[in-house]
């Protein structure tokens, strides 16, 4: 894992860049050995630390404060997580499987051998191990306890094995955020994804949150001067983004007054529509940060209008490079209306969705708004 993210370290990658890379690659190698025995605790701290310093940081070793927490980091998207796994709880979840098949294949080879040679007689759930058996059974044991704290039994043994389902009962639920929608659209870009997640969370790293460090003296918005730079500040109560939200504002025909919270949260029966208004505030979140990050380390500030400008470009292009899920989503606003045309006409209907996505894009905001 480590000469891996050494190979990496050259390369600037994004924060949702290293996010793929901890999901698709470093958690993997971990997974491979979680499936033949139980690691031990100190394996899998060392594991997420690598995976942490190298989200926050690049490097595998410690380089600062993480944002967030790792702990909520590993729950689900619904939960305000990234979807990471957890290395100890997913090692008990895979070698859970021995567990199962001791319960449940009684014509396996293996576990015909286990009960002739381990269990014999006695009942699977309370066995206890002897001092003189293997380490490995010692450690299926371990699990089959752990599985008995935080499962029902029962009902689990019954059921289809699912190492991702182990995994999600153990790991236990917790409510839902309401601004998981807004944050993990589909219409945004991943790396405006991880920037609004952080927003959501309000853990990025403003002014105010590095003077309660105690890392700068200063606390002024880079942007306006005028005041203290918190995030409710930045988003929008600064002159310079206050302005930018009233050009995408009026460029979506929106007039009514928004509220951060209210857009979170908001709801409406075109999905699509939904999904482009979003995905445009979204882009206004990652946009406005990234001109106060170059008014921080370059002193200069971009035009508002320019701002407009990205924020259609971005959602634009995202929005072609999708164009197949955008068309399910059309079908889906129209709904019964759909379903009542014609067989016939359903094909020219469909090429007519198509074509108007890749027309400019204030058609398609005009016909989807």
């Amino acid at each position: 894992m480590v000469h891996r993210i050494r190979s990496w370290g050259a390369k600037k990658l994004s924060y949702a860049g290293r996010l793929t890379l901890v999901k698709a690659v470093l958690s993997q190698l971990h997974c491979y050995w979680a499936r033949i025995f139980l690691l031990p605790k100190g394996i899998l701290n060392r594991v997420e630390t690598i995976c942490r310093n190298y989200l926050w940081s690049g490097i595998d070793g410690y380089h600062r404060i993480p944002a967030v927490s790792w702990e909520s980091c590993c729950r689900t998207k619904k939960q305000g997580g990234l979807g990471v796994h957890n290395c100890y709880i997913w090692n008990i979840a895979s070698i859970s499987k021995y567990t199962w098949w001791i319960a449940n294949k009684k014509d396996s080879l293996w576990v015909c051998w286990v009960h002739n040679m381990y269990i014999k007689q006695h009942d699977w759930w309370s066995y206890t191990p002897s001092i003189n058996s293997s380490w490995v059974w010692h450690q299926i044991c371990k699990v089959k306890e752990k599985l008995k704290r935080g499962l029902n039994v029962q009902q689990w043994v019954q059921g289809s094995f699912s190492t991702q389902q182990t995994y999600d009962s153990l790991a236990g639920t917790s409510e839902s955020v309401t601004w998981e929608p807004f944050v993990w659209n589909r219409l945004c870009l991943p790396k405006v994804n991880f920037i609004t997640w952080l927003f959501a969370k309000d853990r990025l790293l403003t002014k105010h949150r590095l003077l309660k460090f105690g890392v700068i003296s200063d606390g002024l918005c880079c942007i306006c001067a005028n005041a203290q730079e918190t995030q409710s500040h930045l988003f929008f109560d600064c002159a310079f983004s206050k302005e930018c939200l009233q050009l995408v504002l009026q460029w979506l025909g929106i007039s009514w007054h928004l509220h951060m919270d209210t857009i979170m949260s908001w709801r409406c029966r075109s999905l699509l529509k939904k999904q482009i208004i979003m995905a445009s505030f979204a882009g206004l979140i990652y946009i406005i940060w990234s001109c106060r990050n170059s008014a921080k380390h370059n002193g200069s500030i971009i035009r508002p209008k320019l701002v407009l400008q990205r924020v259609q470009s971005m959602v634009k292009y995202r929005m072609q490079g999708i164009q197949s899920e955008l068309s399910i989503l059309r079908c889906r606003d129209w709904g019964t209306a759909y379903a009542k045309v014609p067989a016939t006409l359903r094909h020219n209907a469909q090429v007519t969705a198509n074509a108007d996505i890749y027309n400019t894009f204030d058609s398609v905001v005009a016909a989807s708004l």
